[in-house]
């Protein structure tokens, strides 16, 4: 992880997929498919069983990937090389036109912490035209701590965070979709904004709660809605 002590006085932490924009379509639905083909041939077992252990691992480690090499020694490079092998991808993945707008207006560094490879984050954001408006990708490849990869929502990597920033805790704002990434760090100190604008799109969404939790600051039902919460926050 590369970030670097701020002067600034807030830390924005923005998740990237169903945050910024909606992935539960053929962006994800494409990328699930070849990790459990991936899984298939590297345990050699049949694609229902892979299936099964994607959604697993998943939810028990944070990122298939993590599950896949704490369990079975499989390096994640080339895991998640194969899985967000998405060719021509720009032309599914969409952002809303204000995205960029809202962005910009938001004071203080901007860090976009996802749990995807970084070439992926990137590139989508690239693709974008979104990639100007963040200071640092903290991607996948940069949550190893103590030699072990330590994701969202590990308390370790929020920490991580808060020392490479030196940033107030309550100074760090995160904005993601998933409630268990929001506990966490919650549990850190951070303020807490749930991006529910995709909320009903998509199996993972629907089974989380759809009441505001103790440990969620903010509840927003669409980008546009963080400069109402920026201005309760500075």
């Amino acid at each position: 992880m590369y970030l670097k002590k701020t002067n600034s006085k807030f830390v924005w932490l923005i998740d990237l997929d169903d945050t910024l924009f909606f992935s539960g379509g053929k962006v994800m639905s494409t990328i699930n498919s070849r990790m459990t083909s991936f899984i298939q041939s590297e345990l050699s077992i049949g694609f229902e069983e892979a299936n099964i252990l994607r959604v697993e691992y998943w939810k028990r480690y944070g990122t298939t990937a993590r599950g896949m090499q704490e369990r079975h020694g499989v390096s994640f490079q080339p895991f998640l090389s194969f899985s967000h092998h998405l060719p021509c991808f720009e032309h599914y993945i969409k952002f809303k036109p204000y995205v960029g707008r809202i962005l910009g207006s938001l004071i203080g560094k901007k860090y976009v912490v996802t749990n995807s490879p970084k070439n992926y984050a990137v590139e989508v954001l690239k693709k974008n035209g979104l990639q100007k408006y963040f200071d640092e990708i903290c991607a996948l490849e940069g949550m190893w701590i103590n030699s072990q990869l330590r994701c969202k929502p590990a308390r370790l990597l929020w920490q991580r965070i808060l020392d490479k920033t030196g940033a107030k805790k309550n100074h760090h704002i995160l904005v993601d979709d998933t409630l268990a990434n929001l506990r966490t760090a919650k549990n850190m100190g951070f303020k807490t904004v749930w991006m529910r604008e995709y909320f009903n799109k998509g199996p993972v969404h629907t089974k989380q709660i759809s009441n505001r939790p103790r440990y969620v600051d903010f509840m927003v039902s669409t980008i546009k809605d963080l400069v109402r919460v920026s201005g309760k926050i500075y």
